[in-house]
């Protein structure tokens, strides 16, 4: 995975300050958010006296993907999901990199988490979790060519994870938001960002990998359960769960959120109904 130099970061503020004068922005000085491994800045910006965020993502011209790229602005299509709007888009290449800004309507209400999983204890509304279910039921209902996970993806870490004991052939397919962590929800209200990678993954595919990244919170990960039994349960729901776990044990691998890799593994010792050491040996991850 790309990751920009310091050269590139620095290109990227300065990008992020071309955009800001392309859309007749104002920085609002201070507010800025790096995204992940630093490929993307954002920052709350003011036209015309009203608060919008600008969002600013680099990649090496010959590395764009295209669906990723276009990510944000094909969301705008899903009906009845709670997301920022977006109103704007730049695009163009400099020094070999490609750019792209998009300005979008500001959000109040901060993320749950400053991480994807979740670290400490939150209160979350029964208004709350409504409005999380009706997001993830429009995006759901969409009709989309657009591909979030593939099929093979799904061979290759089940027969990882479970040593060929589980189905890896996917019944259902689903539009999906494709990247819900805690720090793509906010609170109170529920709004969804980060759209880049929606489309088509296995049904349950959003609430399997919240749920994991709820882990080191046993009360909200037991109430995702609850809430969504129905997307977690069966055939489907023990595949798809089995997927999102074996998905955060291949980034713990790589050193993100090793934290969570122990209740990773004893939700696969628990969907599996295998001790939680065996499945570690057989992916070559240290047990707890």
């Amino acid at each position: 995975m790309w990751k920009p130099s310091e050269t590139d970061l620095h290109l990227l503020r300065e990008m992020f300050a071309r955009a800001a004068e392309e859309f007749g922005c104002q920085a609002v000085d201070g507010v800025r958010a790096e995204g992940w491994r630093g490929r993307t800045l954002g920052g709350k910006v003011t036209v015309n006296g009203l608060v919008r965020w600008l969002r600013v993502v680099v990649a090496p011209t010959d590395k764009v993907s295209e669906r990723l790229w276009m990510g944000n602005e094909s969301a705008q299509a899903i009906a009845g999901a709670a997301r920022p709007e977006l109103l704007g888009v730049r695009d163009w290449a400099e020094e070999e990199l490609r750019f792209r800004a998009e300005l979008s309507t500001f959000v109040e209400d901060a993320p749950v988490s400053v991480t994807p999983e979740l670290q400490g204890p939150v209160q979350l509304s029964e208004s709350w979790w409504k409005e999380l279910e009706t997001s993830l039921k429009a995006v759901a209902a969409t009709a989309t060519d657009r591909v979030s996970v593939r099929q093979d993806l799904v061979n290759r870490r089940l027969e990882w994870i479970s040593g060929g004991r589980v189905d890896p052939e996917v019944a259902v397919w689903k539009a999906s938001h494709g990247d819900l962590h805690w720090a793509n929800l906010t609170a109170p209200a529920c709004v969804l960002f980060d759209w880049e990678g929606w489309g088509l993954a296995p049904a349950g595919w959003d609430v399997a990998v919240l749920r994991a990244y709820s882990l080191l919170q046993p009360s909200v990960a037991a109430e995702i359960t609850d809430r969504f039994s129905g997307l977690l349960t069966g055939a489907g729901g023990r595949q798809v769960q089995l997927f999102a776990v074996a998905e955060l044990l291949m980034a713990g691998s790589r050193g993100d959120h090793p934290e969570l890799t122990p209740p990773l593994l004893d939700l696969a010792s628990e969907l599996l109904d295998e001790p939680a050491e065996v499945i570690a040996r057989r992916v070559g991850l240290p047990a707890a």
